[in-house]
């Protein structure tokens, strides 16, 4: 495979490097790379269908949003998770295009284990969009869904709110880390329930991604691209924001790895609080089947960081 330098200009790669860069299939040895996501999809959804069967009456479902913004979120709250408890705001991946809330209800088993009440917003994929925005879009939309979520913490009393997010998702709280909520009707005690925010295998340039097999079906522009990306986006002034948790499988691809050093560099210099996790022995996809596992390493920062 190709070895790239840290400090190459990702942005002006080739279609073939772009397309090698930013395919983690490619560089995991624990599967053929036609597996992988067979497997993964598989994996996905039978723990998924398992668990919103098991949970039965503690699954519950709330709107949020108005017109092409519109969506549900699924509430994840078992037996033994108090109305008032700790919330987990799950954004699942697939590249803004593929897969569904739902296939990753098994999320939220190891959080309600622990105590959390578990929500996942649900996003219209980037190629059902009717605009010519629907990286925008999905933003927006989360955007709202978290808004609502925020405030519903203050009418439950919830403690704390906690956002994660994994590869596209992973991307998505990034932006949401840095929102201005008062722009989305969140109140000032609404807005500091937010705490940690963690981003599994996320992106924060998505430049590159323009010249690409990712960009075959969303048709983004350079210019939309740049509107999206943490990197190019700047952090509110004056304000503290919660700290963000950069969490990078090992054996993601190294643009993953490049961008993660880049983004956490930025946050640092911007004075605001920035980890990296390095998930060992992991790749882009098993990162986040290995939460179901008690002794995982990453399910375990998590957690920390959601009690400290």
């Amino acid at each position: 495979m190709t070895k790239i330098s840290l400090n190459s200009v990702a942005q002006c790669f080739t279609r073939e490097l772009a397309d090698e860069q930013y395919n983690p299939t490619l560089w995991t040895p624990r599967l053929p790379t036609e597996e992988l996501l067979p497997k993964h999809i598989e994996f996905t959804n039978q723990n998924s269908e398992r668990y919103r069967a098991t949970v039965s009456g503690g699954l519950s479902q709330r709107t949020f949003g108005e017109g092409e913004f519109s969506g549900t979120i699924d509430i994840y709250r078992t037996q033994g998770v108090a109305q008032d408890a700790p919330v987990v705001v799950y954004i699942h991946g697939g590249w803004w295009q593929w897969f569904s809330k739902e296939q990753f209800g098994f999320i939220a088993e190891p959080f309600n284990q622990h105590g959390f009440a578990v929500y996942m917003p649900g996003y219209r994929m980037a190629q059902d969009w009717s605009n010519d925005a629907p990286m925008e879009s999905i933003l927006k939309q989360m955007q709202l869904a978290v808004a609502e979520i925020l405030n519903l913490a203050v009418e439950n009393r919830a403690p704390a709110v906690y956002l994660v997010g994994h590869s596209a998702g992973g991307h998505l709280v990034s932006m949401l880390h840095k929102t201005d909520w008062s722009e989305f009707s969140v109140t000032q005690e609404a807005q500091q329930k937010l705490k940690d925010v963690f981003s599994i295998a996320g992106l924060f340039d998505i430049r590159p991604l323009v010249n690409s097999f990712v960009n075959d079906s969303i048709n983004m522009s350079s210019l939309s691209a740049e509107k999206v990306s943490p990197l190019l986006s700047g952090f509110p002034s004056n304000q503290t924001l919660s700290h963000l948790h950069l969490i990078v499988p090992e054996f993601d691809t190294p643009e993953f790895f490049r961008q993660t050093k880049e983004y956490h560099a930025k946050v640092i210099d911007s004075q605001q609080e920035c980890s990296i996790f390095l998930a060992s022995r992991c790749d882009h996809l098993d990162v986040i089947e290995n939460l179901l596992d008690e002794n995982n390493d990453v399910l375990a920062y998590l957690l920390k960081h959601m009690n400290a």
